[in-house]
């Protein structure tokens, strides 16, 4: 019991005695006297600790190489080998420049190959939860050299058009790194993009490039990532185009190109939620039926607008050369030679 009382007392002494110096100022005294060097040191730590805690490091999802082999970029992100297998066309017709511009040359494989398709199609992206994502997807227009003879869309989650009306040589000409960073957040299991919420089933992402009425969709590379996006590298000098929400009014080509795109708005939105689910035929079948609708409904209206037909024979590989075109002249030559060389002869 005494040696109870002795541990109160002590306890109730030594609050006191913080009391009074409180009271005292001794604490105030002590603050003034340790200076501002001090002070700004404590600051920097919690700041400091403040920043380590909110940003999550940046992480790379899923990345790849489309039409390609394995890679390994400057920044250290992985970019695995194409995993389509008779979707599209894989193809590294882009080998054959002697350079690819706006990128380092350890890089320039993520641009020479590609996949395209004649329609629609696109990748599965594995999620990683909620958080804040960034999707950088690579073109670069190896083959076309004026602009308007490729475009085209990509849809992500098969409800955000993330990328309007995409021309490669457009934005930066043949034989040059193009790359889109669109952000997105994914919180409770719903993918938020410019005030559009979708829901991301089976922790998975759904990536579509949309064929349009200007030649095929593609794609060369793309990698996902989560985490502080502030940190995301904007690739060498690529001048990649950031996909952010539009402030303030839009300007006449703006409003020009969203005229363009309503055919696939509309078919995007005719698609209800229940058929999110649909495999990629069926996905890719209800577009094709719900585009030549449209287009026979909508055709005199956007002839007039943009002055582009969306009639007429399906544009054939642009990518394949027939030889027989080639060696035509030779054999015509050779074939009027022999003749010439016949009667020669019989001189």
């Amino acid at each position: 019991m005494q040696q109870g009382e002795l541990r109160r007392k002590k306890t109730t002494t030594i609050a006191d005695m913080c009391n009074v110096a409180c009271k005292t100022g001794i604490f105030r005294n002590y603050l003034r006297a340790s200076g501002q060097r001090t002070w700004m040191s404590v600051l920097l730590v919690l700041v400091l600790m403040g920043t380590f805690t909110a940003a999550e490091p940046l992480k790379v999802i899923y990345a790849v190489n489309a039409g390609g082999d394995e890679h390994t970029d400057l920044n250290g992100v992985q970019y695995d080998a194409d995993p389509l297998k008779g979707v599209g066309i894989a193809s590294d017709y882009g080998k054959h420049l002697l350079m690819i511009g706006r990128v380092q040359e350890h890089d320039e494989v993520l641009y020479r190959t590609e996949r395209y398709h004649t329609t629609t199609f696109g990748y599965d992206l594995p999620s990683d939860g909620d958080g804040d994502y960034a999707l950088i997807m690579k073109f670069c227009e190896v083959y076309f050299d004026a602009p308007q003879k490729k475009v085209f869309d990509v849809l992500l989650n098969r409800k955000h058009t993330v990328v309007r009306q995409l021309d490669i040589y457009n934005e930066v000409g043949r034989g040059s790194a193009h790359d889109e960073i669109v952000y997105f957040k994914i919180n409770n299991g719903r993918l938020n993009y410019e005030g559009e919420v979708s829901d991301v089933r089976n922790g998975r992402l759904r990536l579509d490039f949309i064929k349009g009425a200007l030649d095929n969709p593609k794609i060369n590379a793309f990698a996902l990532l989560k985490g502080d996006i502030s940190q995301v590298p904007r690739m060498h000098g690529t001048e990649a185009t950031e996909r952010i929400k539009p402030e303030g009014k839009l300007n006449a080509e703006q409003k020009k190109a969203q005229q363009v795109e309503r055919v696939v708005r509309n078919q995007r939105d005719d698609i209800d939620e229940d058929d999110e689910d649909l495999d990629d035929e069926e996905f890719e079948e209800e577009l094709s039926e719900q585009n030549v609708d449209k287009l026979g409904s909508d055709q005199p209206s956007l002839q007039s607008d943009t002055k582009r037909s969306y009639s007429g024979p399906r544009q054939p590989n642009p990518y394949s050369m027939d030889d027989s075109s080639i060696l035509l002249p030779v054999f015509i030559a050779i074939g009027a030679f022999i003749p010439l060389l016949f009667c020669l002869c019989k001189l």
